[in-house]
C-alpha cells in the first residue's frame, strides 16, 4: 500500500469519527421512525437534479415552486430538516478537503461556487 492509499484510508477515518459524519448519522437514525421518508428524500434529490438539468431560467423557478408543494408535507417533519442540513454540512466538509487538496498540490479547477 503506498502512502497516498494509507492517507486516503486515514482521512476516510477520520471523517467517520467526526462530530459532523457522527451527527449525520443520528439524524439518519432518527428517520427510520417515519418509514418511506428516505425513499421520498431519494425522489426529491432525483426531482432537484432533473429540474436543474432540464429546466432553463424562467422554468427553473415555477419548476422549484413545485417541488416546494410537493414535498411540502415532508417538510414539516422536523427529523428530515434536520437530515437535509447535517447532510449538506457533511458535504460542505467534504467540498471543502476537496478544495484544499486540489489548491494545494496546485490544480487549476475554476471556483463553481
Amino acid at each position: 500500500m503506498d502512502a497516498i492509499e494509507k492517507s486516503t484510508i486515514q482521512l476516510v477515518e477520520s471523517i467517520r469519527q467526526s462530530d459532523i459524519y457522527l451527527h449525520y448519522l443520528a439524524c439518519e437514525q432518527s428517520l427510520k421512525a417515519y418509514p418511506g421518508t428516505m425513499k421520498q428524500l431519494d425522489s426529491l434529490r432525483s426531482d432537484i437534479v432533473a429540474m436543474y438539468s432540464d429546466s432553463d431560467g424562467d422554468e427553473l423557478l415555477e419548476r422549484s415552486e413545485e417541488l416546494s408543494r410537493e414535498y411540502r408535507e415532508m417538510q414539516k417533519i422536523p427529523q428530515v430538516n434536520a437530515y437535509l442540513e447535517a447532510e449538506a454540512e457533511l458535504c460542505q466538509e467534504v467540498r471543502d478537503i476537496y478544495k484544499e487538496i486540489v489548491s494545494s498540490i496546485g490544480i487549476r479547477v475554476p471556483d463553481l461556487g
